[in-house]
């Protein structure tokens, strides 16, 4: 997908921060990282891990042990690079497509996803799959797009082929993680602080437009403008919803809807 190009990549960076290329940057990366509780020596698949912001920071502030996986080789060069000019131990990219890599039953304490799953088609496979690799007192954390469980309006279904996305409604994505086995699933529904998130780079890109115009072209500036404007206006007619789903009990015995 072209929004992923070199170029593309590079743009997001701008807007969303130094290594990241999902909302908020570091500052919800670190929010978020805090509702683990992480232990030193933690083990950690980052699923879409991207320009290794997260896991970068993950390892820097809690001393975890990161495993980063995604299907961008400029992405996971860039992160490697990143790493090494850092000099943070304890990570490590892959990639690679998760819905097909193996890795070992019960290998990590925590799955994280920010924001790259809206890419998977067949999330109960993605689920079942990420179940298995997890610790039985394992921890999951995953933002991503949503939708309403309403019928779409058109322009906001177009968008989503377009972006080659695959979203369910809050409640189905929940259900989708405890049918898949996890215990203690925990859905919130994120979309105000998505929208304030969306208000927040909007700003800040005008403000820094003189600079982003040194680097960039206006066709660029314009771009991210208008996609981040459309994402706001689908966020207050309640089109797309963005998902906080946390899993704090890790893997039940049984397969079913968690209770």
């Amino acid at each position: 997908m072209s929004q992923y190009s070199g170029h593309g990549i590079r743009r997001y960076e701008r807007i969303f921060g130094p290594g990241f290329v999902s909302p908020g940057g570091l500052p919800v990366t670190a929010e978020l990282a805090w509702l683990l509780k992480l232990q030193p020596g933690a083990r950690v698949l980052d699923v879409g891990s991207g320009l290794g912001g997260a896991a970068l920071h993950l390892a820097d502030r809690y001393r975890a042990v990161v495993v980063g996986v995604d299907l961008s080789r400029e992405m996971l060069e860039a992160a490697g690079a990143r790493a090494r000019a850092a000099g943070v131990a304890g990570v490590s990219f892959v990639r690679g497509d998760i819905t097909w890599l193996e890795f070992r039953a019960g290998c990590f304490d925590v799955v994280w996803s920010r924001d790259s799953l809206l890419h998977v088609a067949d999330k109960p496979a993605l689920f079942a799959r990420l179940r298995r690799s997890l610790a039985p007192a394992g921890q999951v954390l995953i933002t991503d797009y949503a939708r309403s469980p309403a019928e779409p309006a058109r322009g906001f279904a177009e968008y989503v082929a377009a972006s080659g996305y695959h979203l369910l409604d809050l409640d189905s994505y929940g259900a989708a993680l405890a049918a898949a086995g996890f215990d203690g699933v925990v859905v919130e529904d994120r979309t105000e602080q998505f929208a304030a998130i969306l208000q927040s780079e909007m700003a800040a890109l005008e403000a820094e437009r003189a600079s982003f115009l040194k680097d960039f072209a206006v066709a660029d500036l314009d771009y991210l403008r208008d996609r981040w404007s459309m994402k706001l206006d689908f966020c207050r007619r309640g089109d797309l919803k963005w998902g906080l789903f946390r899993v704090e009990r890790g893997c039940s015995r049984t397969v079913g809807l968690a209770s």
